[in-house]
């Protein structure tokens, strides 16, 4: 009868001993999902610093093209008010050059390295907030939007450049020490010494013409909508997502591991 119970004796030894080494496994198994998880929710955690930081740049970026596209929307305005109050043979070259003077604001420069990153070490997948996820990629979307209207607004730009050729005469030496100042605001020029000077010995135009300076007028008029979209409607959109962006970040992953 003993020697008959031995083998299920040693069955059930058996079975024990691959039961004990089935949760030893599992154990394990789990040990080490969890350090991998804790790894990499701390990696994340470095990544979403170093995208606070990121976004942090892009809105001081943002701000100062922002700036100029406002103060550009403002010349243009005053251009428009001074050709409808001003007679023809008596505009002034000066104050001409001086409000329709670099015309382009700053282009864009991106902080987008640790996103790219995230997006190529597939990071991306470890962001438990569906909603913070969704924002980072709009975000870019917008970003590179924003790429394509700079270029739209470039070709403007240099178009109402050629017209500024056409149109004005550039070759006083008043006229450079005022291009040298590289004002973000077109009113401060009319308070310097240089523009004192120039209007004193201001130049003729090249061209009178009135269907020339009637383009010339809607080249800067055309720049102008497209700057209200700009300054006042897109870059205060996206300065406010990147800031959104920071605050949920900073929520998410700036808090101490349970």
């Amino acid at each position: 009868m003993a020697d008959e119970n031995k083998p299920m004796k040693y069955a059930r030894y058996a079975i024990g001993e691959i039961v004990l080494v089935v949760i030893g496994i599992l154990i394990a198994l789990q040990v080490n999902n969890w350090n991998e998880n804790r790894m990499e929710q701390n990696r994340i955690k470095k990544y979403a610093k170093s995208l606070i930081k990121d976004l942090e740049n892009d809105i001081e970026m943002l701000k100062v093209s922002k700036h100029q596209a406002e103060a550009n929307f403002r010349s243009i305005d005053s251009l428009k008010s001074y050709f409808d109050e001003t007679e023809v043979e008596q505009l002034s070259n000066t104050v001409l050059v001086v409000l329709t003077h670099d015309i382009m604001y700053r282009p864009y420069k991106w902080n987008r390295s640790t996103l790219q990153e995230l997006k190529s070490s597939g990071g991306l997948r470890f962001i438990s907030n569906d909603s913070l996820e969704k924002k980072l990629v709009a975000y870019e979307t917008f970003s590179q939007h924003l790429d394509e209207d700079f270029n739209a607004d470039m070709v403007n730009a240099e178009k109402a450049t050629d017209l500024i050729v056409k149109i004005l005469n550039l070759r006083s030496n008043y006229l450079s020490k005022i291009s040298e100042m590289r004002v973000n605001d077109f009113y401060t020029v009319f308070q310097t010494k240089e523009f004192s000077e120039s209007r004193i010995h201001d130049l003729k135009l090249n061209s009178y013409d009135p269907a020339e300076l009637n383009r010339f007028v809607n080249m800067f008029i055309i720049i102008q909508d497209q700057y209200r979209i700009r300054g006042f409607v897109e870059m205060p959109q996206i300065i406010e997502d990147a800031r959104e962006l920071i605050e949920l970040l900073s929520k998410e992953y700036q808090k101490p591991n349970p």
